[in-house]
């Protein structure tokens, strides 16, 4: 009996051994659970931390792109609507570039209308095909459809007319504001302008087509010369340039007058050719039909006659 209750002290006494090893094994598995609950809720806390930055900062980024919010006076509107820039003539007169004045008629104002009507579309890639005065030829890149670039429609300066010159000169003075130029060249522009409008070569023969000419020279040379560090005055006008252009146009107008003449002289040698040779057409086909006639109308014994004559004639 004695041997029966020391066997069965010593079961519950490994019972107890192994209850309590079942129980410490339990506490360590939920307290590892709960560690890894823990690890995920900061990881999920520290990802959606995470994120609420990114977007923070991804409207930063937005704001930054919308337009800014400016104060506006109640009551007060507009006499006109101004005129609308070309977004390439805005690029290049920021930068202080040379753009021809054809982007400050109001054939680029509609185009920019345009483009600007586009831009609220999806922007893509394509392909653009931009020419090159230098040896290279022509350069083909891939741009956005969005990018500003040159127009296409874009006349240079040597083919617009003095009156075209007069129209975009107050667009292309009020935009020198976009370059933040000083005023005295600011003032430079506007007189020079003013200098050409006045001068008394417009009051010669062709005397607008030899400004105009003088004016797309001299103002390509000004911006060539900014290039080169080397600006000039170029409200003064260059007596020498002025005689050039006036050759130069005189020269145009012979090469146009001796083309004409050649065109001329060749309608009037096709003129004659064609009547030449309708002329004898006209005949040749009169003369066979006279000779058939022949034929069939006369009696057999005048047939050798007129055998011969349409032998002869053949």
């Amino acid at each position: 009996e004695l041997a029966a209750l020391r066997l069965k002290a010593q079961w519950e006494t490994h019972i107890e051994s192994l209850r309590t090893q079942y129980e410490t094994q339990l506490q360590e598995a939920e307290t590892l659970r709960e560690q890894s609950r823990q690890e995920a809720a900061d990881a999920e806390r520290l990802a959606a931390a995470e994120l609420q930055e990114k977007e923070k900062e991804l409207a930063k980024e937005a704001e930054k792109k919308r337009l800014p919010i400016y104060s506006f006076q109640k009551g007060v509107g507009v006499d006109s609507i101004p005129l609308q820039l070309h977004p390439y003539a805005k690029k290049m007169m920021s930068a202080r570039k040379y753009v021809p004045l054809w982007y400050f008629l109001p054939d680029a104002a509609s185009e920019a209308k345009e483009r600007s009507k586009d831009s609220l579309d999806t922007n893509h890639l394509q392909f653009a095909v931009e020419d090159s005065n230098n040896l290279s030829g022509s350069t083909v890149s891939l741009v956005g459809s969005h990018t500003v670039r040159a127009s296409p429609n874009a006349i240079p300066d040597s083919q617009l007319s003095w009156p075209q010159v007069m129209r975009a000169k107050s667009p292309f003075l009020n935009a020198l504001d976009l370059g933040t130029w000083p005023d005295n060249y600011i003032l430079m522009f506007g007189a020079f302008y003013i200098n050409m409008d006045m001068h008394r070569e417009l009051q010669e023969q062709d005397g607008d087509r030899v400004m105009a000419h003088y004016h797309a020279e001299m103002r390509m040379a000004w911006y060539d010369a900014m290039e080169r560090k080397e600006p000039f005055d170029l409200s003064v006008i260059s007596d020498r340039v002025l005689a050039e252009s006036r050759r130069e146009i005189i020269k145009q107008k012979q090469e146009k007058s001796l083309k004409g003449k050649q065109t001329l002289s060749l309608l009037l040698e096709t003129e004659h050719y064609l009547i030449t040779t309708l002329t004898f057409s006209s005949c040749h086909i009169y003369t066979q039909f006279h000779v058939i006639t022949k034929q069939y109308t006369h009696k057999p014994h005048s047939q050798q006659p007129v055998n011969a004559n349409a032998k002869m004639l053949q």
